[in-house]
């Protein structure tokens, strides 16, 4: 299967053609919200602030780009006539909600609004009884686009965007650290497998997919993946990669009208499987109740105005201590750093497998909440090695999704 792909060149509506497009004030600031997605927050040039409006066939179609990133949505039958123009994306939003302001929301989304370019190519937005100019921006100068690459997996969007929110949760947010700022994306026959890791939790999330490709590995940033989710709501998600030319490889998210198609992070992912613990010991609790009690023990510890600092004396994370007991039970409780043995907790039913000791554990509270909030299903099961190996958690979905919690290092007595 080959993955070349070529560019598509944006070019101006004729001199002196009219520009028409109808449809009705939500349907338009849907689709110019779905396509900020690709849009630059502090553009470089002012027609990167700017969303194309492109009338073909009778469709239109909604671009923005900020270079690194295309986003692209479908309107059915909105152009009567084709043409292009390019206006400025934040005023033309703002707008469509200025023209409504004071009316009911159902009457607001359905009033009819027209998008149409005067004698001198200037657009102007029609709407509630208003005419009104929009900043325009040349067609012309809109760069040039890659063409969507070509699809190397499908899966269930509902599947797809579960997971992927999980998998989130375990990436980063530090920009010097590429390997945060994305998920792995890993194709083998019939199966695409989501990645991500702050170097502190690592979550995976393996799908069932259609898949056209040898195994084959990609980044797709997070911030997009993060935005594009919010917007998916067809009933499958393709998945492509290709290569633009000599340009470098783009990797796309396709979902029923929307298209995003942006450059995957440059970085290498740790070979992971590896990270997973020898289990020695293993306990099934209520994943709900331990929820709470995450949420309490951080909760007192921000009423002791407890902080914890790391050996170079940095702020860290409020941190909480899972005790597995093989009597059957675990708890956690807030880590205090001094009268820590007047701390006690709560202990909870649970099932204990392979501990011949107590075995304790301390993690940040936020990324031990995270983890039990992304699990599926009623109850969690915690694997583990020693007090200082990584603790494996998993839900109902057993191997389909594991997160992966690094342990705080305990301070030596």
């Amino acid at each position: 299967m080959t993955t070349a792909t070529h560019t598509t060149t944006v070019t101006a509506a004729p001199s002196g053609a009219p520009v028409l497009f109808r449809t009705d004030r939500a349907t338009l600031a849907h689709a110019l919200t779905t396509v900020g997605v690709g849009l630059a927050r502090r553009p470089a040039l002012p027609m990167l602030g700017g969303v194309l409006l492109d009338g073909r066939d009778g469709d239109l179609t909604l671009t923005a780009t900020d270079l690194e990133t295309v986003a692209t949505v479908r309107v059915p039958a909105a152009a009567p006539t084709p043409g292009r123009v390019l206006i400025d994306h934040t005023e033309a939003t703002k707008l469509l909600g200025a023209l409504v302001k004071g009316r009911r929301k159902r009457d607001a989304d359905a009033a009819p609004v027209t998008v149409r370019t005067t004698d001198d190519g200037t657009a102007v937005l029609e709407l509630g009884g208003y005419t009104m100019p929009v900043t325009t921006y040349a067609a012309e100068d809109f760069p040039t686009l890659p063409a969507t690459p070509p699809t190397v997996a499908e899966v269930d969007r509902e599947r797809f965007t579960t997971d992927a929110r999980r998998v989130l949760v375990a990436t980063g947010t530090d920009d010097t650290l590429p390997m945060a700022m994305g998920v792995q994306m890993h194709l083998t026959s019939g199966t695409l497998t989501l990645a991500g890791t702050d170097r502190y939790r690592l979550a995976v999330a393996e799908l069932a997919a259609t898949t056209t490709t040898d195994e084959r590995a990609v980044f797709f940033p997070t911030p997009v993946l993060s935005a594009a989710l919010k917007h998916a709501t067809a009933e499958r998600v393709r998945v492509g990669i290709g290569n633009d030319g000599g340009a470098g490889e783009w990797v796309s998210l396709v979902c029923g009208a929307l298209t995003v198609i942006t450059r995957p992070v440059e970085a290498q992912f740790p070979a992971y499987e590896r990270l997973f613990p020898e289990v020695t010991a293993t306990a099934r609790a209520d994943r709900d109740a331990l929820t709470q009690a995450t949420a309490r023990a951080a909760a007192a510890l921000e009423a002791k105005k407890h902080t914890s600092r790391d050996k170079h004396g940095h702020r860290t994370a409020a941190q909480v201590a899972l005790t597995v007991d093989p009597a059957g039970t675990v708890s956690i409780a807030p880590v205090l750093g001094e009268h820590a043995d007047a701390v006690t907790a709560p202990a909870h039913p649970a099932v204990v497998g392979g501990a011949g000791e107590p075995m304790r554990v301390l993690f940040s509270a936020p990324y031990l909440r995270d983890a039990l909030t992304v699990l599926d299903g009623d109850t969690v099961l915690f694997q583990l090695a020693t007090p200082t190996h990584p603790v494996l958690l998993t839900g109902a979905g057993g191997h389909a999704y594991r997160h992966l919690l690094m342990p705080v290092r305990q301070p030596k007595s």
